[in-house]
């Protein structure tokens, strides 16, 4: 069971062991040897004397000390935590503001070398009702040829309007279900696959390309 009691020096307040009543002790405090008294309940007349009458023990005599309270001491770490959070948020960032551009490709199978020429030569598709031929110049402005009329087109949707009525009104009578892309050699790619997918989506059946060094 634990006793407290004042020093009778400095008056500070300690907790000790019950064992260590009666006995002389050294204050963590102000460094002075002091009795630790009895409790109120216990202390009998002539018995022990007032607090400021206790006798203070001489340094050379051994005599059990106070000790005083230990804190543990903080190590300093380092916490990640934080520094994860800060990765996260730039990942999600840039995630989201990151311009994703679609493109598209053609894959052109490989011939066998084995295997006789099936390359189809294409003689005068202007002159020809089933074709209808889109050239794209290097300022990448398109112009839609049939055996019929010459018109340019500006702009994509230009162009599907021009296709379109080029299937409606063909030539003779004959709907054109073919169409040949003409590219100009600097012209950007994704103008070159636009053309392309509008024939797809007007219904040509056949869609082929070529690419030109010149303007027609």
């Amino acid at each position: 069971m634990a006793h407290t009691f004042s020093c009778p020096v400095c008056q500070a307040q300690h907790t000790v062991p019950e064992h260590l009543i009666g006995r002389r002790v050294r204050c963590p405090h102000c460094r002075e040897a002091v009795v630790v008294p009895r409790p109120a309940g216990e202390r009998g007349p002539g018995t022990e004397t007032a607090a400021a009458d206790w006798p203070a023990a001489s340094s050379d005599e051994d005599e059990p000390l106070i000790s005083a309270p230990r804190y543990k001491s903080l190590e300093a770490e380092m916490d990640m935590t934080p520094m994860c959070d800060v990765t996260f948020q730039l990942l999600i960032f840039f995630m989201v503001t990151a311009a994703f551009a679609m493109q598209k490709s053609i894959e052109i199978p490989k011939p066998k070398q084995d295997a006789p020429s099936t390359q189809v030569v294409i003689r005068d598709p202007e002159e020809d009702p089933t074709f209808v031929t889109v050239y794209v110049d290097e300022n990448n402005t398109y112009r839609v040829v049939t055996p019929d009329w010459d018109v340019e087109a500006p702009s994509e949707q230009e162009l599907l309007r021009k296709l379109r009525e080029a299937r409606t009104a063909g030539s003779g009578g004959v709907m054109p279900t073919k169409l040949l892309v003409k590219a100009h050699g600097d012209s950007l790619h994704e103008k070159v696959v636009a053309a392309l997918d509008a024939g797809t989506e007007v219904g040509m059946e056949q869609v082929q390309l070529t690419t030109i060094e010149e303007s027609e």
